[in-house]
């Protein structure tokens, strides 16, 4: 059986996004934590946030990992 069965059923996909979602909360949660007293992540906020909220800072990391064309 092959992965592209998977990419296709709507129970696996489900599962993987909810995967990415949860992973991509955490690390959002790592950013603005770390924000408050590491440089580096404070830039990363400023440069791809406009107000560091937890919301923004998950765009951001969604759109910062997709691929561009």
């Amino acid at each position: 059986m092959s992965g592209a069965v998977e990419e296709d059923c709507p129970v696996c996909n489900s599962s993987e996004s909810a995967k990415e979602q949860f992973a991509t909360a955490k690390v959002a949660e790592h950013i603005k934590e770390k924000a408050r007293r590491d440089d580096t992540h404070r830039a990363w906020v400023e440069e791809h946030t406009t107000n560091g909220t937890l919301s923004e800072i998950r765009e951001a990391l969604t759109e910062h990992s997709r691929p561009r064309n």
